[in-house]
C-alpha cells in the first residue's frame, strides 16, 4: 500500500497510509492530515485514487485552489499523478511518497537465482 511520510530535514516526523477513499491536506483540523503550518491553506491539497479498468489504482495530487500551490518535486501542480519517492512540497512542509509496492518489487530485483535449489544471493 503506498504511503507518504512527512519529514522535515530529512527526519521522518509521520507516516501515513494513503487508504482507498484517498487523503486530505491542510491547516483545517479536520483534514485527514493536519499542518500547522501557516502557509497552508485551510484545505490545501488531497490525495485521489482512481481505479483503472485492470483493477490497479493510480493515485493523484490534487491542488484544491490553494493560495500558495502544491509543489511536486519542486513543480506547481494543479493535479499530478504520484510515482514513487516523489517529493510533495505544501506550504513548509515536505512529505514523500512511497509505492510500498514498487519498493517490495525493486528489493526483489537485488537478488538472483544460484545453481541451488531455493538459495537466493544477492546481487552486488
Amino acid at each position: 500500500m503506498p504511503v507518504i511520510i512527512q519529514r522535515q530535514d530529512e527526519i521522518i516526523i509521520n507516516k501515513y497510509d494513503i487508504p482507498q477513499s484517498g487523503l486530505t491536506i491542510g491547516r483545517s483540523v479536520k483534514n485527514d492530515i493536519y499542518i500547522d503550518d501557516p502557509a497552508a491553506s485551510q484545505h490545501h491539497a488531497k490525495i485521489e485514487v482512481k481505479e483503472l479498468k485492470d483493477g490497479s489504482l493510480n493515485y493523484f495530487l490534487v491542488d484544491l485552489e490553494s493560495t500558495n500551490h502544491t509543489d511536486i518535486n519542486q513543480q506547481a501542480i494543479s493535479e499530478h499523478l504520484l510515482s514513487d519517492q516523489g517529493i510533495i512540497e505544501i506550504g513548509l512542509s515536505q512529505f514523500k511518497y512511497i509505492d510500498e509496492d514498487k519498493e517490495s518489487l525493486a528489493a526483489t530485483k537485488q537478488f538472483k537465482k544460484s545453481w541451488i535449489p531455493g538459495v537466493l544471493v544477492l546481487k552486488n
